[in-house]
């Protein structure tokens, strides 16, 4: 995806986009932003879509491409705050974490390829599908060669850590904290020989404030590497470096350095399952999902008995079935050919029925597998790239009498008084929800809000399916098969809230000499919280707190373990429109301030966080119109209702009109289908970088397609169809064929054909039959009361030798299907 493009508010408040030029920003309304200290990071884009050449009359167009993944702390300029992008204040820096599907690749059933040898990659070889600082890695080409991820601590010398605090420029203070690599102890004989893993490097030091459970953070500008570790460098004002002085000297203050290091390896793709053993089926039964057991037996039987039937068929009196021969050694034959080694069976192995010459069956005892028989090669590992952002904390308690040198004269000797106001704004004004903002009385000029949801994420890879996971557990009996949900959940921030809130809060900041303006940031509160959850217990839906660690800055991961008997009502409700109590809650904030507060949690597959298309953008240098072609790059059908959009050429912003679109209705565009259109600026455009369109993607909604959702969530051992038993009957009166107009005479035989390459054939002899009938797994995942709909049609053989034309396709999910001559 190109730079500043299709994003909604949420993920440019996230850090995901930088500015196309380092330069300050001219908002609506006279605001005008400096540019940021550091430049800003482009977190996990999806692969760029092929760009269609220009017309052959018209030069060719400059397009943007997306930069690639580089982890760590991100500076975001406010400009880009792509909803009214007016936007709200300074945004302090953050440590974005790859998505789970980046972190891990083996949990979700689609992935993005077969991976890749160990010879092909580029990066280190990780020996866990979860790399951390505990683990040695390869390189890829040479196994001696080994790496190891470093941890870190304070560099002291003589008793005197390397930590100073000095005034510097523009009335700064500047803290610089040294620091020294080492590995972990599980590996630090290995590591004498091994080298330090390259990794890319951000800080920030994070406190709790006085009195409250509110933590405060202040981003590293810069982290420089040196010869034994690194240097950390924060630029504070006078009243951030009393806070973090302050800190230094309370225990209670939790203060700790935290340095996130960025690094990419590749890590092994769980092996394969054998093509030959099939896959389980979901299915109703009396109104009851039910799974089919792994259908072990006949495919471990196969295999065991094909090593033995040498030994077997030797014996003069015992010979086996040519047929059943057949079968068992042509099972091998694939498992051979892809070195799975034949699976070992939970169960005790059956009898194998045999024939003697005679043709009368007899029973054969399997002999034991000859010691002499060669194993099957082991399959070749295959891996994938995993981009990690990992945090090591390094605690930062210092007392005065101990360590006066950290402490400048004048500084702040002891705790100040926490005074904290919280003001309570309706959005929209007079009738929405109530939004709680935290200001700091001490330092007035800082307000913190909270996100105003947590939303089910979506992969960063195309097509951006959710990121959540069913996994079916088997158990050892049908009464324990359980299933696990796993998904990651991410905050979403309304921009035109916060710019709202930014008008309202403007008189609550005092006027001084330092700040005669009345000028303040807006700052994303983090405090102690949890998470509380309507799940299913027993049958019922309970609110409990569920186990989550809540990072404000990238959310957090849902595991959830319900019976397999539920599956189906989880499934309705993440498919349902309207909310539903169960899966939904809220993250509880204690701020130690004021009540509780709660921030929503939804998960559902029709209003998701993350990116959902795919552009090429084509400016025109002259008038500053961009040519824009937008790509659904999602699993499900969108629908666009309304897509505000500015156009900047990096010094400000100016409100695009969209031709070649018509937004009067709703416009709903297929996965892979595209919408092309022509944004043009409705006023004068300054600065000299490409002209770059700029969207808010927060209106646009998905139309969830259980099938295809389905595909991208659910274990990939259970088969994506399913089957249920279906009676097909007649009667003799319709075989007869009596009924007044009727033509052709007695009926000889109606041949009943379903879908999925099933039939019956009906007569005199058999006016009822029992058949297992495919259905769609979508289809009794959704409907509650049916056990799934299925196709047929129908063809009519008379005595006379006649044949009716065969009927159209019919629809429907009846048990008892009673058929007629018409």
């Amino acid at each position: 995806m190109p730079l500043g493009r299709l994003l909604n508010i949420n993920q440019v408040l996230a850090g995901i986009r930088p500015a196309p030029a380092a330069q300050p920003i001219k908002l609506p309304g006279g605001i005008v932003v400096p540019a940021p200290a550091t430049p800003a990071v482009v977190v996990a884009p999806p692969a760029a879509p092929p760009v269609a050449a220009p017309p052959a009359a018209a030069p060719a167009p400059a397009v943007r491409v997306a930069p690639p993944f580089i982890p760590g702390a991100v500076r975001v300029n406010p400009a880009i705050l792509r909803a009214q992008p007016a936007i709200v204040a300074q945004l302090e820096g953050r440590t974005l974490r790859p998505r789970l599907n980046d972190l891990r690749p083996d949990l979700f059933p689609i992935k993005t390829g077969g991976g890749f040898g160990r010879g092909e990659s580029q990066h280190p070889i990780s020996p866990t599908q979860t790399p951390d600082d505990r683990c040695l890695y390869e390189s890829p080409n040479n196994p001696q060669q080994r790496y190891w991820l470093p941890r870190y601590r304070l560099r002291n010398a003589n008793g005197r850590y390397e930590i100073t605090v000095a005034e510097g420029q523009n009335g700064l203070w500047a803290v610089s904290l040294g620091l020294e690599t080492y590995p972990a102890p599980e590996i630090a004989d290995a590591a004498r020989t091994a080298q330090m893993l390259e990794v890319t490097r951000s800080a920030s030091v994070t406190y709790r404030v006085p009195g409250t459970a509110i933590e405060q953070r202040l981003p590293a500008g810069e982290v420089q590497k040196d010869a034994t570790g690194c240097v950390v460098m924060l630029q504070l004002s006078l009243a951030d470096r009393d806070g973090l002085l302050r800190a230094f000297m309370s225990n209670d203050a939790q203060c700790k350095l935290v340095l996130s290091r960025g690094f990419t390896v590749a890590v092994p793709l769980p092996a394969g399952t054998s093509p030959d053993v099939p896959k389980r089926q979901l299915m109703m039964v009396k109104g009851q999902m039910q799974l089919a057991r792994a259908p072990l037996e006949s495919a471990q039987l196969m295999s065991r008995a094909a090593m033995v039937d040498a030994s077997m068929v030797a014996k003069p009196a015992v010979t086996l079935d040519p047929g059943i021969t057949a079968k068992m050694t042509a099972s091998m034959a694939p498992m051979r050919a892809v070195g799975v080694k034949p699976p070992v069976s939970r169960i005790p192995i059956s009898t194998i029925k045999a024939r003697r010459f005679d043709g009368t069956p007899i029973i054969v005892q399997p002999e034991p597998m000859p010691d002499d028989v060669p194993p099957p090669p082991a399959p070749e590992t295959r891996y994938e790239i995993s981009n990690q952002v990992q945090d090591w904390a390094v605690a930062l308690f210092f007392e005065p009498q101990l360590h006066p040198y950290l402490y400048p004269a004048g500084s702040a000797s002891g705790p100040q008084a926490s005074r904290w106001v919280v003001h309570a704004l309706r959005y929209p004004a007079g009738s929405g929800r109530s939004h709680a903002y935290f200001q700091d009385l001490n330092d007035p000029a800082r307000i913190f809000y909270l996100p105003d949801a947590f939303k089910l994420a979506r992969r960063s890879e195309a097509p951006h399916a959710p990121s959540l996971v069913f996994q079916v557990d088997q158990g050892d009996n049908a009464e324990q098969v359980m299933v696990d949900l796993t998904c990651e959940v991410r905050p979403v921030t309304d921009g035109e809230r916060l710019l709202a809130a930014r008008r309202e809060l403007a008189d609550k900041v005092p006027a001084s000499a330092a700040n005669p303006n009345r000028e303040f940031e807006l700052r994303l509160l983090r405090a102690k919280s949890s998470l509380q959850m309507a799940v299913l217990r027993n049958g019922a839906v309970r609110s409990e707190t569920v186990a989550a660690t809540i990072d404000w800055d990238n959310g957090f991961t849902v595991n959830e373990r319900f019976e397999f008997k539920d599956f189906q009502d989880v499934f309705g409700v993440l498919m349902a429109a309207s909310n539903s109590n169960l899966l939904q809650g809220s993250v509880v904030v204690t701020t130690g301030i004021n009540e509780n507060v709660m921030v929503p949690v939804k998960l559902n597959f029709a209003d998701m966080e993350g990116e959902l298309f795919q552009s090429i953008e084509t400016p025109d240098p002259q008038t500053g119109a961009v040519a824009v072609k937008l790509l659904n790059a999602t699993e499900s059908k969108l629908r666009i209702t309304q897509l505000p959009t500015w156009i900047t050429r990096g010094e400000g912003l100016v409100v695009g009109r969209i031709e070649g679109l018509d937004l009067s209705q709703p416009v709903e565009v297929e996965p892979e289908q595209s919408l092309q259109f022509t944004v043009q600026p409705t006023d004068t455009l300054s600065g000299n970088a490409p002209a770059d369109a700029i969207f808010n993607t927060a209106s646009v909604r998905s139309i969830p397609d259980g099938e295809a959702i389905l595909k991208y969530t659910l274990d990939d051992t259970i088969d994506q169809e399913t089957f249920r038993a279906v009676t097909v009957m007649t009667a003799p009166e319709v075989l007869q064929n009596i009924a007044t107009g009727s033509s052709g005479g007695p009926i000889l035989n109606i041949i009943v054909e379903f879908r999925g390459n099933r039939r019956v054939v009906l007569g005199e002899a058999n006016q009822s039959v029992d058949i297992d009938v495919p259905v769609p797994l979508m289809d009794i995942l959704l409907r509650k009361d049916s056990e799934g709909f299925y196709e047929y049609r129908q063809t009519v053989v008379f005595k006379s030798g006649q044949k009716s034309p065969t009927t159209p396709w019919r629809r429907d999910d009846a048990g008892v299907l009673f058929v007629t001559a018409v």
